[in-house]
């Protein structure tokens, strides 16, 4: 039901390419790359930058979250009126943190995901910046530390989640012998997520007066690799106290 044009430009977007698009669509390049067009000038607006791989320009990245709303209320349409004829299961992209899906999120949503036959994209970032994927369009809900909800959105409250600052006995032996001193934590390897993790750099600054990044650091963009590089005494880092315990 969602218009040919539309399924083009999401296909180009999610794909990378139009040729990789034209085969997931069963169509020729030349087709799928007429189609945009079509919608490029029926819109006024560019809506593709046609590089490797191709992105959206503004314009195509705020038409973004109206096509997700679409294909979610064909989905319920679908299901509401040819239940039997459901086009397939419901696929919904959401915005998680590493550390609440290697936890809690995958319990807390499993019910509902078999129940009602949803596939689920995870897309992975900090949950400080989580919500600038729901304000791309890239995914139609996310697990964030905002409380304020942006336009067309609620906000639920889904709890708190404790860090721990840890690291193994034997670290904390050799690099801590005296406690967390500021000289200490200057030269103690630490353990950082990745690019998006501020965590870290906050807590030195606000306790220990020390700049950011002023400090050597692992950086292992897994929370599963995260542990394991605590437990292996490799650095210390802050760790989901439901994890570390």
């Amino acid at each position: 039901m969602i218009d040919q044009r539309l399924l083009a430009f999401e296909a180009v977007l999610q794909e990378g390419g139009f040729e990789r698009a034209a085969r997931r669509l069963s169509l020729t390049q030349s087709a799928v790359s007429q189609r945009v067009k079509l919608l490029e000038a029926e819109l006024g607006q560019v809506l593709l930058v046609r590089s490797k791989p191709v992105r959206p320009t503004p314009a195509g990245r705020r038409l973004l979250p109206y096509l997700a709303q679409l294909r979610l209320m064909e989905a319920e349409a679908r299901r509401a009126l040819s239940p039997r004829q459901a086009d397939g299961p419901l696929r919904l992209a959401v915005g998680v943190n590493a550390d609440s899906l290697a936890t809690w999120f995958i319990g807390a949503v499993a019910e509902v995901v078999r129940d009602e036959g949803i596939v689920l994209d995870c897309v992975v970032d900090d949950q400080d910046h989580t919500h600038a994927l729901l304000a791309d369009g890239e995914v139609l809900g996310c697990v964030s530390t905002r409380a304020d909800p942006m336009r067309g959105c609620a906000a639920v409250r889904l709890g708190a989640m404790p860090y721990l600052c840890a690291g193994s006995p034997a670290f904390r032996a050799r690099w801590f012998p005296h406690g967390l001193t500021p000289a200490a934590l200057a030269q103690a390897p630490a353990i950082v997520f990745g690019r998006h993790d501020d965590m870290h750099e906050a807590f030195l600054l606000h306790h220990f007066g020390l700049d950011a990044r002023r400090y050597p650091h692992h950086v292992v963009p897994s929370s599963e690799g995260f542990m394991a590089f605590a437990v292996a005494g490799l650095g210390y880092g802050f760790i989901p106290e439901i994890q570390a315990r």
